[in-house]
């Protein structure tokens, strides 16, 4: 099934001549929206507005996770302003919900380009360390990584530069100079840890980081201050029927559009969706008003409908290595991503993998004793770390136990190989007898559970396909 959404491309249009909508008396099924005197039919309306919905919707998204939680002084931010790092300095509590891991330590960053250029400085890192900042635009569009693999653990200086910058940039001051059409900037980092009994590594990595204006980094005068930005509280009800286009619309000033998209917002002008504009659906009928909602109910269909889509499966795995970190111009795949999973990684820094069922396609439960066999010379090859971490289904947390063992991994110590090199990993309720199956037991929950193998730094084979994980099988 082709799931892509594409829009028109065409040349610069003004904007300008469709941002006043006024009424005329063209019948039930018509409004006048320009000067000139444009047009538009209940079924246009509604396609519009489903358009307009599906382009939008992954802006809505990116401001209720991460922009408001900064306004709103919300917990994810711990309190930061704009242009300052938050460090969490401990992994995920295991009882976390949504899928979270402990395999590395997050850190967050909400940018603000609108006055100048920001500068993201990394330390030099020991070799063996890992870290990756991953950056998005409010699109939910990921940006060029500072990485591992993108500075070579070298410390650097790299300069981030929004849409709206026309001064000097010494760009041969820089490590990198990476460039965004968004206003803000979504920054999510990962340190990897090692050892959870020495949190000191990760802490040394996240302390070596700054985030400077270009100002202050070059010692120079800094530009006046933009004018503040009218942040709208967020309200899930007014988001879910026509007030969500109050969100795109405020989102949409953010983040000018590029060449081929200026059709399409011409268009979506047409029915109040303008880039800085409140929505207002005065002078429009009763009949294009419910129109735009079905517009809306139209999008939000299509959306579901690419998330609940069944993913691609290799055995008991749902496996797939497509690069979702960036979209073109799948509007549609866009909003089913942010919705889904908000800026996933890009394949060269991580590969996920999740199992419901084993082989034969029952679910994974306690009650029974299920393995993953890698056989020799076939664990999975990566050039950082791999993980196979529990969760239970009913709470989508790592599952508690005495154990304290959330996931196995080639971190993990004591596991006990098999004399070719193989690793058998057993997940149980109960513990097992033998003691080298004890020694690669992976707690389960008594009922259901699924299991998510994570490859950060995941080597060619994988993207390539030659490598893909083994089954789940029922122990005999």
């Amino acid at each position: 099934m082709d799931t892509t959404k594409k829009l028109p491309i065409a040349a610069l249009a003004s904007l300008a001549a469709l941002a006043a909508c006024s009424q005329d008396q063209p019948g039930e099924s018509e409004i006048i929206v320009s000067e000139e005197g444009a047009r538009i039919t209940v079924e246009q309306a509604r396609e519009t507005a489903k358009e307009a919905y599906t382009f939008g919707s992954a802006f809505v998204s990116n401001y209720r996770i991460f922009i408001a939680s900064l306004v709103e002084k919300g917990p994810l931010m711990m309190g930061a302003e704009f242009n300052e790092f938050v460090h969490k300095r401990t992994p995920f509590p295991p009882e976390t919900p949504d899928t979270t891991q402990r395999d590395t330590v997050f850190s967050l960053g909400i940018i603000d380009l609108r006055r100048e250029p920001i500068v993201i400085s990394v330390p030099d890192v020991p070799a063996g360390q890992v870290y990756m900042l991953q950056m998005g635009d409010t699109s939910t569009e990921s940006l060029p990584y500072i990485s591992t693999i993108t500075t070579n653990n070298k410390a650097g200086d790299y300069v981030l530069v929004g849409p709206d910058f026309q001064g000097y940039l010494p760009a041969d001051k820089f490590d990198g100079v990476i460039t965004t059409r968004g206003q803000f900037v979504i920054m999510v980092g990962r340190t990897v840890l090692f050892d959870l009994n020495d949190l000191s590594p990760v802490h040394a990595i996240q302390d070596g980081m700054q985030m400077r204006p270009l100002s202050g980094f070059m010692g120079t005068e800094p530009p006046s201050e933009p004018a503040p930005v009218e942040f709208l509280p967020w309200d899930n009800e007014r988001a879910s029927d026509l007030g969500v286009f109050d969100y795109i619309n405020m989102a949409l000033a953010w983040h000018p559009p590029a060449i081929h998209e200026v059709e399409a917002m011409a268009t979506f002008a047409k029915i109040g969706v303008i880039p800085g504009q409140p929505f207002s659906t005065d002078g429009l009928s009763t009949d294009v008003i419910a129109a735009i909602e079905e517009g809306i109910a139209d999008a939000k269909q299509d959306i579901q409908a690419l998330v609940d889509q069944p993913p691609a499966m290799v055995s008991s795995w749902s496996w797939s290595f497509d690069d979702l970190s960036r979209f073109g111009t799948d509007y549609l795949m866009r909003a089913a991503v942010s919705l889904k999973n908000i800026y996933p990684n890009a394949p060269d820094h991580a590969i996920y993998g999740q199992a419901y069922q084993d082989a034969d396609g029952q679910p994974l439960t306690g009650q029974h004793v299920n393995t993953i066999r890698f056989e020799g010379g076939k664990l999975p090859p990566v050039n950082w770390f791999w993980s196979v971490t529990m969760y239970d289904s009913k709470t989508t947390a790592m599952y508690p136990n005495d154990a304290e063992r959330y996931n196995i991994g080639d971190r993990t110590s004591g596991l006990v190989y098999g004399d070719d090199g193989s690793l058998t990993i057993y997940m149980s309720h109960e513990a097992p007898d033998d003691p080298s199956e004890r020694a690669n037991w992976l707690p389960a929950p008594a009922e259901e559970y699924y299991v998510v193998l994570r490859l950060y730094g995941a080597k060619p084979e994988v993207s390539d396909g030659k490598w893909t994980p083994p089954p789940i099988k029922i122990s005999q």
